[in-house]
């Protein structure tokens, strides 16, 4: 993936999480938009084409790994069944979609959000 292909992503996939943090997605549209992005454009390193790109993942460190965390931390998390009590879903590691919110939304403001998209350069 070229450099222009990456920011360009990383442009797309950060908006996606921005609109989530709004309110403007529901969580099950925002898991359909995102689709496992962090995952599917090997930002994680796990494919051959990732590694050698070492270098230009080094400089986008901080967008990266906003993108692991929001995997890590909610979409990996998040159950959208209804019919789970909160209770239950804290007793499996799980989160609602209103939990959810918050951990991006806090992901976003520690990280940087507005400054990771104009870093990207995205309009």
């Amino acid at each position: 993936m070229s450099s222009s292909e990456l920011n360009q992503s990383l442009c797309l996939a950060t908006r996606i999480v921005r609109s989530f943090v709004n309110g403007d997605l529901s969580a099950a549209a925002f898991i359909a938009e995102y689709a496992n992005f962090y995952y599917y454009e090997a930002l994680d390193g796990h494919e051959a084409s990732s590694a050698e790109n070492h270098e230009l993942r080094a400089s986008l460190w901080i967008p990266i790994d906003l993108h692991r965390r929001i995997q890590e931390e909610v979409i990996n998390k998040i159950a959208l069944d209804p019919g789970y009590s909160l209770e239950l879903l804290r007793e499996t590691g799980r989160i609602d979609e209103a939990e959810a919110r918050e951990r991006a939304r806090a992901i976003c403001a520690e990280k940087g959000i507005d400054a990771i998209l104009e870093g990207l350069g995205c309009h």
